[in-house]
């Protein structure tokens, strides 16, 4: 499903593949969308929808895997668990690509043609296997429980997991916000169309669980219409309740995020859905990821959307939200560190005295102990380049595709960090 424009881009990182039909000869293990603490120093690691966007992904099989990082091993990291994502109890309503002569149809965006079933599907259709087309996973996290909660940005959702992969309950809407690919737009009546709020890809980035397991918060990446584009809503879910509280949070970005475009959204003959709709302007910041400390902190990755690129990245963050310095709504927020410029006083990074993370998309962060920190990026293989550029005195290359990578951050101050969500602290 990859455009003849995504394959240049591919081979240009040095992954060549044929002009037509799949570009891969399997599916890779891509970036890592969010990462938690598992058994035995192993992590659970999040892929997101696969390659970017609901077109390109329908045959990338959504999956969660439990890596062994083996820190300093030249051997590197290890996959020592694969977790498919699948629907066979049906609780999706809605059409999937590997069912689709069930459920609803979803509305008549371009983006939202059906295509035949792939082999990614796999030989057993009443698995209901669920693709990037399907949901676009962003975070997740372990509830006391054993099962997974993760939020989704195509609705936005909170999908509830088994640990074998089990969609256990239908997908949870966010109250009052819809993204253009959710499923449920009403768009039957084009003289008044019901119109998305939040930008496409621009749900919740990032999902924490309060140490004692009783509640979610979600941040979402974009601002919803309306809003402030600098600003971004923490929606709190009770896990016991199964609900949504009344009122949600806001934390202020240092630049403005991505609002929705009406302007750009078509329907399957290339007619414009909302032609009274005019672009905005695209927003620098996005966020990569929310976690706990504790019951009253959180750790943000905030990102400008730029990869080390010919214009190199300059906005690499990650943050500390304070619930209980929360004013007029806002959470309190400090810098934490810079990921463009780590101190590296022993060089462990070979990159000088200072260690950098110059990825477009920096999507992992969790307490690892009171100071030290994991993050890690999600290296949207085959279309990033992360390290080239910089390796180069001209930085125009030569190109390769990213890895994941994976670090450790000692911080030079200690958290309150409550040790319930450390690795091995019970979860």
């Amino acid at each position: 499903f990859l455009s003849a424009a995504e394959r240049a881009t591919a081979a240009a990182n040095g992954v060549r593949g044929p002009a037509a039909g799949p570009h891969l000869a399997a599916q890779p293990v891509q970036g890592f969308s969010s990462m938690v603490p598992a058994a035995l120093g192993t992590w659970w690691a999040l892929a997101d929808n696969g390659f970017a966007w609901r077109p390109n992904s329908a045959d990338f099989q959504l999956v969660v895997y439990r890596v062994d990082p083996r820190w300093n091993d030249p051997a590197g990291p290890r996959v020592e668990e694969t977790v498919l994502l699948r629907d066979p109890d049906r609780k999706v309503p809605w059409t999937i690509v590997c069912d689709p002569g069930r459920g609803a149809a979803l509305p008549a965006f371009s983006f939202n043609a059906l295509p035949p079933p792939p082999a990614a599907c796999g030989a057993s259709p009443s698995q209901r296997l669920l693709t990037g087309f399907d949901f676009d996973p962003e975070s997740f996290v372990l509830a006391p429980d054993g099962t997974f909660w993760v939020s989704e940005e195509f609705g936005p959702f909170l999908l509830h997991v088994a640990p074998d992969g089990r969609l256990l309950e239908a997908p949870v809407p966010f109250p009052g916000v819809k993204s253009p690919q959710n499923p449920t737009l009403a768009l039957a009546d084009r003289s008044h169309p019901e119109r998305p709020g939040l930008a496409a890809s621009r749900g919740p980035e990032g999902l924490a669980i309060s140490p004692d397991g009783a509640r979610l918060w979600a941040l979402l990446e974009g601002a919803v219409s309306g809003d402030d584009p600098r600003d971004l809503r923490i929606y709190v879910f009770d896990l016991g309740r199964r609900a949504f509280e009344p009122a949600f949070l806001r934390v202020r970005l240092e630049l403005p995020s991505q609002t929705v475009n009406l302007a750009a959204l078509v329907d399957g003959a290339g007619a414009r859905v909302y032609p009274d709709a005019s672009a905005p302007v695209a927003g620098p910041v996005s966020i990569g990821e929310l976690k706990a400390v504790s019951d009253r902190q959180l750790l943000m990755i905030e990102r400008d959307n730029l990869g080390d690129d010919v214009a190199a990245p300059r906005f690499k963050k990650v943050f500390l939200l304070d619930l209980a310095a929360a004013r007029d709504g806002y959470v309190g927020k400090s810098l934490l560190l810079d990921l463009l410029a780590l101190p590296d006083p022993d060089k462990v990074g070979g990159d000088g005295d200072f260690f950098r993370l110059p990825f477009y998309t920096i999507e992992s962060v969790h307490v690892v102990d009171r100071q030290t920190l994991l993050v890690a990026s999600d290296n949207n293989y085959p279309f990033s380049n992360g390290r080239s550029r910089s390796r180069s005195a001209d930085r125009n290359g030569p190109l390769a595709a990213d890895a994941t990578e994976m670090v450790l951050v000692r911080l030079g101050v200690a958290l309150d960090a409550d040790p319930r969500l450390f690795p091995g602290g019970g979860r």
